[in-house]
């Protein structure tokens, strides 16, 4: 399971046992969540977000807002339609 840290500039991954298994620090304040996505599901992309955002901050970390890209990070799975 990958968590975005609001406020932690970071994206965790746990395991099934609820232990943190990794941390991936980021260019932003506020990620806000992750998916794998790219062709073979290795990608993990994650958003974050500008709102309460000194002009400050904003200037000095310009990336706040963006939608990342970590190629090979792990392996997700393929989206399952919801059909209800």
């Amino acid at each position: 399971m990958w968590v975005a840290l609001w406020g932690g500039h970071a994206v965790r991954r746990y395991t099934p046992a609820g232990e943190l298994d990794r941390e991936i620090e980021l260019p932003v304040d506020n990620p806000t969540a992750c998916c794998f996505g790219g062709q073979d599901f290795t990608d993990l992309y994650v958003t974050s977000a500008r709102v309460g955002l000194s002009d400050e901050v904003l200037t000095q970390r310009q990336l706040n807002g963006s939608v990342l890209v970590l190629p090979g990070v792990g392996a997700g799975l393929p989206g399952v339609a919801f059909n209800g």
